[in-house]
């Protein structure tokens, strides 16, 4: 069973990755690579970096995120900041809808019989 049980998990967390990744970009205006890394592993939705940043790339080449590298007031390195676009904010509020439809979808399977 434990097998199956991972193999779900799996296929849910792609699911619902992308999704969290737009919203926590949208809570904060922007965000670079290393500070998203950070920021999923404290909502225990731990990453790679091989993972994170083919996603931010197709989600920019997609259209629905904006990438600019900032480099003044900055200590160390160069830090690429990724933002939504207005598509990026478009679609993140048709996913939330969706979701909070599917959410209600199991809500509602869970309630016995004939209550309301």
């Amino acid at each position: 069973m434990q097998l199956t049980l991972d193999n779900w998990k799996v296929q849910v967390k792609k699911g619902y990755l992308e999704f969290c990744l737009l919203l926590m970009i949208r809570t904060h205006d922007r965000m670079y690579g290393l500070e998203i890394l950070e920021r999923l592993a404290t909502f225990e939705l731990p990453l790679k970096e091989g993972t994170l940043y083919p996603l931010l790339n197709r989600l920019t080449d997609d259209g629905l995120l904006k990438a600019s590298w900032e480099t003044e007031n900055l200590k160390g390195h160069p830090r690429k900041f990724y933002s939504l676009t207005p598509r990026g904010v478009e679609s993140l509020t048709e996913m939330e809808g969706e979701f909070n439809r599917m959410v209600d979808i199991v809500f509602n399977l869970q309630k016995p019989k004939g209550s309301t």
